[in-house]
């Protein structure tokens, strides 16, 4: 019975050897695309996702753009990591980018899948354990 729930538990990550899912837009603030995600359009990867987060100030007001989607090459971490710059007086910018290996990762709140995976997983050895 053991050997029924280690297959069990190898069956609920299936999903995640093949390709990964990664939602794919490109928008500003108020946008689907936006820290408020809307978007649904999905892209099949084979690294990892993205998402980034970019601000500019100039003279002429603030811009805010969001970009989420598929990275064409291997991260050496899925981390984030932050960088600024800009003209004293004239212009600024920031920015966020995210890199991550999981379905639907890049979008706003990413725990749901995983957490449902675990607690499958969990119950399912649970479950078999006892026979």
């Amino acid at each position: 019975m053991k050997t029924m729930a280690i297959l069990i538990a190898m069956a609920a990550t299936l999903g995640t050897c093949d390709a990964l899912r990664c939602f794919r837009c490109y928008g500003y603030k108020d946008s689907s695309c936006g820290e408020s995600f809307r978007a649904s359009t999905t892209v099949y990867c084979y690294t990892a996702c993205y998402k980034s987060m970019t601000t500019m100030k100039t003279v002429l007001g603030t811009s805010i753009t969001y970009d989420r989607g598929c990275l064409n090459f291997t991260p050496t971490s899925m981390t984030c990591s932050k960088g600024s710059g800009g003209i004293p007086g004239f212009a600024s910018g920031s920015s966020e980018g995210c890199y991550c290996n999981t379905d639907n990762c890049n979008s706003a709140s990413n725990l749901l899948p995983s957490i449902v995976q675990i607690v499958m997983t969990v119950a399912a050895s649970c479950i078999f354990q006892k026979f």
